[in-house]
């Protein structure tokens, strides 16, 4: 969003903006351009002409797609591979094994070695290296994993001294070290690695490898002199003027309109979409509107997005829309890849002098696609949409412009402006008071509000508090331990799981919006739903996860349920002990409300005899029911350092009740100084309790009385 910014400004006029998006992305794409070329000089020389020709494109940008995305997109061509490749830049190093790394990554093929360097540098997947420089995504896969062994095996193999035996080979422990390990070979592997120090020195080995790779990479780095150099070539651009459609302007296009209303009407009748363009702008004032479908359409690389239908009320606006690709057959059940999901933003609300609205709508949903059988066993099979929460303060006319960069793996331009009346919407949305509260455990408060009903979906509107009386403990708590600066984070810890069901219990499938930030520590909390529903808890468990069905009623049909709220409180506990072997030390303290009975410290030792890892155990049982908790643990050393550890075993017996392990983890030695300090010290900051058991969890979200008499927004 800081970059759209950025090119709002330099589109305003201000050129030297640009400085900052050249500063972002030049050293990566500079590395890049050294690895391909043949001198210094040839690289920079390609950096410029990209970042010129980004310039000069900005204009025509469209922050549907990421500008990253965008930019690569461009650079990719400029910067890619070369034909002659017997001549190479060779960077100025001394150190043999940095020398020896940059000539196993001039071993290569230059295509291999391009892709490399693309994922390496750029931070891009081989998703979207398939569409940026069209090649298949296991092509891509494969030519990395390939280049990595290469440079490996090229490096690592003298270093090598391996044991054999048991021990793995290189490319398994490369395997684990890259995180490609199916869950049974990964445990294996780290069963293995707890007692052979050859192969954790052959993954020490790859660790140092990486970051000396890291280091070649991206070295060198172009001075400070590159910016002034491209932005002396850059003439600014001039402000474009607002456009501002007079009287006269609109009685033109309603006799060009007009026009050729009669000439598709009664000379070609068989022109069905530009008669309904026409007939439309005719009786409501716009070419398109909420009444009207199928007169929208773009079609690009042989792919066609076409705007089916728009449904607008106070609370929604639906947009419909079809993918469909020239000479193929229907898209697939699950079109879920006909849409770029890294088009963030492909939706502008827009008014005639190009202010923008901003707004929230939703991610392109599959997850509510139904079986290929349902449509047969009439359940209606949901179309593909954008929902938007409508913001305030509209105009009575906007233009919903919609643009896409990528669709079906495709990129290419697809973009449409539809002009839309709002002051003939017909607003149908309706809010239902509710005013039903809920007291979980005398701690914390659950206000259902109200519940607004539309036709493409239900918002439902509810406040969680703590009660007054544990605030206002809470507050002391604090201040005896002068932490008051604290309660802003025991507020954001409070949280009720709320789901809407039907009266069945099937769940309602919500709507999820981009960047959905969280609620503010008491404002009111917002959440929507579609009014498409899946199968219940018990369908859920035998694999019914596809959709069940609609709503055919929802100011009737729909009800809340609690399942389970959290809260978190302070905790003031520290001890410090020896970090040494102890059976059970009985303990003689408590953290709010538990109780603590013991701890042990057992050490564990590697094969040959030395120790490896201490266990830390500490029991305890809780003295409050109805909930269950998860203690906040922080190890250090005495000076406040923090002390690594691995298992946090303990969340198996969170849920227990009576005694049970509080805190059990494995204590491992720094990995810099590679030693066990003597002493350590345990801290509890906070505590989280958990509600499961929740009873009358389950409230209507209409008011039976006041159905028919409810209040419209």
């Amino acid at each position: 969003m800081d970059e759209s910014l950025e090119i709002k400004e330099i589109i305003a006029g201000n050129k030297d903006t640009y400085h900052q998006i050249i500063d972002r992305y030049k050293d990566k794409l500079f590395a890049i351009a050294y690895h391909m070329s043949a001198t210094e000089a040839e690289a920079e020389k390609l950096v410029k002409q990209g970042f010129i020709e980004v310039y000069q494109d900005l204009e025509i940008y469209d922050d549907s797609v990421f500008f990253s995305d965008w930019l690569y997109e461009r650079f990719i061509p400029i910067i890619g591979m070369k034909n002659d490749t017997t001549q190479q830049a060779k960077l100025p190093f001394h150190n043999p094994h940095y020398i020896e790394m940059e000539e196993a990554l001039h071993s290569l093929a230059p295509e291999a070695k391009f892709q490399f360097l693309l994922v390496k540098l750029l931070g891009l997947t081989p998703d979207q290296l398939t569409g940026l420089i069209g090649t298949n995504k296991e092509e891509v896969e494969k030519n990395y994993s390939n280049s990595l062994n290469q440079i490996r095996h090229s490096t690592l193999l003298n270093d090598i001294q391996h044991a054999g035996g048991d021990c793995y080979r290189v490319d398994e422990l490369s395997h684990h070290f890259d995180g490609k390990l199916n869950q049974d070979r990964e445990q294996k592997m780290m069963d293995h690695l707890e007692f052979c120090p050859d192969c954790r020195e052959v993954l020490l080995l790859l660790k140092q490898e990486e970051s000396t790779l890291e280091k070649v990479l991206e070295y060198p780095k172009l001075n400070e002199s590159f910016n002034d150099k491209v932005l002396s070539r850059l003439t600014p651009y001039v402000p474009p003027k607002p456009k501002h459609r007079t009287w006269k302007y609109q009685l033109s296009v309603v006799g060009i309109l007009g026009a050729v209303f009669l000439f598709s009407a009664i000379i070609l009748p068989t022109l069905k979409p530009l008669a309904s363009m026409v007939s439309t702008y005719m009786e409501h004032g716009t070419i398109y509107n909420v009444w009207t479908e199928g007169t929208y359409a773009v079609t690009d690389k042989e792919i066609t997005l076409e705007i089916t239908k728009v449904e607008i009320d106070s609370l929604y606006m639906a947009i419909y829309y079809e993918i469909s690709r020239e000479g193929e057959e229907p898209p697939k059940t699950y079109p879920f890849e006909d849409v770029d999901f890294y088009s963030y933003n492909p939706l502008k609300i827009v008014d005639e002098f190009g202010k923008q609205y901003p707004f929230e709508a939703t991610i392109p949903d599959h997850l509510r696609y139904a079986r290929s059988s349902d449509e047969e066993e009439g359940i209606e099979k949901e179309r593909p949409y954008y929902l938007v929460k409508m913001p305030e303060n509209l105009p009575d006319e906007f233009n919903l412009e919609i643009n896409f960069a990528r669709l079906q793996g495709q990129y290419g331009k697809w973009d449409l402006e539809i002009p839309i009346r709002y002051d003939k919407v017909e607003d149908t949305a309706v809010t239902v008071k509710l005013d039903k509260k809920k007291t979980i455990a005398d701690i914390i408060v659950v206000e259902l509000m109200d519940a607004t009903y539309s036709k493409n979906g239900t918002r439902i509107r509810y406040s969680v508090n703590h009660t007054e009386e544990e605030e206002a403990r809470l507050m002391e708590l604090l201040k005896e331990h002068d932490q008051e600066y604290r309660m802003q984070e025991i507020i954001q810890g409070r949280h009720v799981g709320l789901y809407v069901t039907t009266e069945d219990e099937h769940f309602v499938l919500p709507n999820y919006y981009h960047f959905m930030e969280p609620p503010k520590p008491n404002e009111t909390i917002e959440v929507h739903y579609s009014h498409y529903y899946m199968g219940n808890e018990e369908q859920q468990r035998m694999g019914e996860h596809h959709l069940q069905g609609k709503l055919e009623n929802p100011m009737e049909e729909l009800y809340i349920q609690m399942m389970g709220a959290s809260v978190q409180e302070p905790a003031f506990f520290s001890m410090e002990i020896p970090l040494k072997e102890t059976e059970a030390t009985p303990l003689n303290g408590k953290i709010n409300s538990y109780q603590l009975l013991d701890y042990s410290l057992t050490p564990v030792k590697d094969y040959s005899g030395n120790v490896s890892k201490y266990t830390l155990i500490i029991n305890g049982e809780s003295q409050q029911s109805g909930g269950n908790g998860d203690i906040g643990w922080n190890i250090t050393d005495k000076s406040g350092n923090y002390i690594p550890t691995e298992g946090w075993y303990h969340h198996e017996d969170m849920h227990n009740e009576g005694p049970k392990r509080l805190l059990h983890v494995e204590i491992v030695p720094n990995y810099e100084q590679g030693e066990f300090p003597e002493n350590i010290v345990i801290n509890a900051d906070y505590i989280y309790t958990y509600y499961n058991d929740i009873e009358d969890q389950k409230f209507p979200l209409f008011n039976e009385g006041v159905i028919n008499d409810s209040e419209t927004d």
